[in-house]
């Protein structure tokens, strides 16, 4: 199959018909360790099981929770993030830790990468977004793009630097951009006007009730994204299926 088709058959895996979609991420003990999340089961199997009970499209994983997931359920569409840090250093940059190669024999649909936009090192993150693109191209994959505005190498989620982050991702060819929410419809709304692809908001909403976070799920939606990745707005609360289940029925309609 010529990779483009093979790239849409893929992406359309991910989305509801009229376009929405809300993924279940699950990357954050790379990042963290899981050492931030006691008390919390980190299975990914147990991460599978809220997104398909849940309804979500799909699920963000690094490949060795992608491999143990596609096993057990096979067919649950996996994005495998192939960037990656920890915490233990203060460097502001994610290096590529699995290839395009590794992450599609793994059963990857997708792939997921981060670009720190505006950090001290930009530039090797983009470089590295050159060649991803030119794998997944190759290889009909569709891929994700986390791009992550920073200022002085500290996060942001102010308008005019999450509108570039955005933009950027649109501009260079990713084929869905996850950015910042900006904390209100107006200014993000201009976000998801100026990002020509499917953009998907972070679901780490800062919020101290599920009724909360349900609140700005539909504010999110209201200023015209094309959905969410939610992680531990679910998977840590104290009924995540249900959770998940909420949002889903705030972001797709019809189905």
């Amino acid at each position: 199959m010529d990779p483009l088709k093979k790239k849409r058959k893929r992406l359309k895996k991910f989305f509801s018909k009229d376009g929405k979609t809300v993924l279940l991420v699950f990357d954050h003990a790379v990042e963290h360790g899981p050492h931030n999340y006691e008390g919390v089961d980190l299975t990914p199997l147990r991460i599978a099981e809220i997104a398909v009970s849940g309804g979500a499209k799909g699920v963000i994983l690094h490949a060795g929770s992608a491999k143990l997931v596609k096993q057990f359920y096979p067919e649950l569409p996996v994005i495998v993030k192939i960037t990656g840090r920890t915490s233990l250093t203060p460097t502001m940059v994610q290096e590529i830790v699995t290839t395009v190669e590794e992450a599609e024999r793994v059963g990857a649909d997708g792939i997921a990468m981060t670009v720190y936009v505006g950090a001290t090192y930009e530039h090797k993150m983009l470089r590295n977004l050159a060649e991803v693109k030119k794998e997944c191209y190759e290889r009909g994959l569709p891929l994700f793009t986390f791009m992550y505005p920073r200022v002085k190498d500290k996060k942001t989620t102010e308008e005019k630097y999450v509108r570039y982050a955005a933009r950027l991702g649109a501009e260079l060819g990713v084929d869905v951009v996850k950015t910042y929410y900006t904390g209100d419809k107006k200014s993000f709304s201009k976000v998801v006007k100026d990002c020509f692809v499917p953009l998907v908001c972070a679901g780490g909403l800062k919020t101290k009730t599920v009724e909360d976070f349900l609140k700005k799920v539909e504010t999110v939606m209201e200023a015209g994204a094309s959905g969410l990745a939610v992680g531990r707005n679910v998977w840590m609360r104290e009924n995540p299926i249900e959770v998940l289940k909420q949002v889903v029925k705030r972001v797709i309609k019809g189905e």
